[in-house]
């Protein structure tokens, strides 16, 4: 981690609980170490896409999405995507009931309400101090705990990666994720990795992997990031990320997703 990340994290653990701050990243690189903060994180992805890993699993946060990370979380950032622009909120919520909503990580959708209420929160310079702006700064705190209610519902259907516990796989996995593209057949992979298809199938089902759900959950995310970057048409997406027809990768995008991959970007 940069000398610089490492000061901005410590002054927010540091500084007052009647303090929210907020950090809005330009259009650049994000690759985070684990990490943690004493308090919670709201994380709204102006542009691009967003990997959140946290203990053994791999979410994945979609454009215009939100990613919400409770206090106390290890946590790490990465992109995929060539420029990425965040809106990051740090605040005490003091939600002290455990298992209740807001203190698990969790990602949602936005809608009309939510980003006129974002944007007006984010629209103040520096941290908002309750000494300073106590109405702005009680505005703030009530906005963000009603968020998981406002979002009941509202989490995005793609499912998340859990890290497998038998070191065997992963490999594999990293190898699926590398040849996504290609025309990639569990006969292949069992070749690669010397085990017969009987076997791996096994393994995979062990660890509650299946390999085309797999497959696909990799072709359909990088497909969401390549919408992001903006510069294909959907036609080439799809044959990019290793789909055999525009069709096929209609299909498969709407039984992940939910919606067609136009509906989809519409919806951002």
């Amino acid at each position: 981690m940069k000398t610089e990340q490492q000061e901005y994290i410590a002054s927010i653990d540091q500084a007052s609980d009647k303090e929210i701050f907020i950090k809005k990243t330009g259009w650049e690189e994000i690759s985070l170490p684990e990490h943690s903060h004493n308090r919670h994180q709201i994380i709204y992805t102006l542009s691009g896409t967003l990997h959140i890993h946290t203990g053994t699993t791999n979410y994945f946060v979609p454009e215009q999405h939100i990613a919400w990370i409770p206090e106390g979380m290890e946590h790490e950032l990465s992109s995929n995507n060539c420029q990425i622009s965040l809106i990051i909120f740090y605040c005490a919520l003091n939600l002290s009931k455990k298992g209740i909503v807001g203190q698990k990580f969790s990602i949602y959708n936005t809608n009309a309400v939510i980003l006129e209420n974002l944007r007006f929160v984010s629209s103040e310079e520096g941290p908002i101090k309750k000494t300073e702006h106590p109405d702005l700064y009680n505005f703030a705190i009530s906005f963000f705990k009603l968020l998981p209610f406002m979002n009941r519902g509202s989490e995005i259907p793609l499912q998340t990666l859990v890290i497998p516990d038998d070191i065997r796989l992963r490999p594999m996995l990293h190898y699926i994720i590398e040849h996504a593209q290609e025309d990639l057949t569990i006969e292949h992979v069992a070749r690669q990795f010397g085990f017969s298809v009987r076997n791996l199938s096994r393994l995979l089902q062990g660890s509650g992997i299946r390999f085309t759900n797999y497959l696909n959950y990799q072709r359909i995310t990088r497909a969401i990031e390549l919408f992001a970057d903006g510069d294909k048409t959907m036609q080439q997406i799809a044959y990019e990320v290793g789909f055999s027809t525009p069709n096929n990768f209609n299909r498969v995008f709407k039984q992940m997703m939910g919606v067609n991959p136009s509906v989809f970007c519409k919806k951002k």
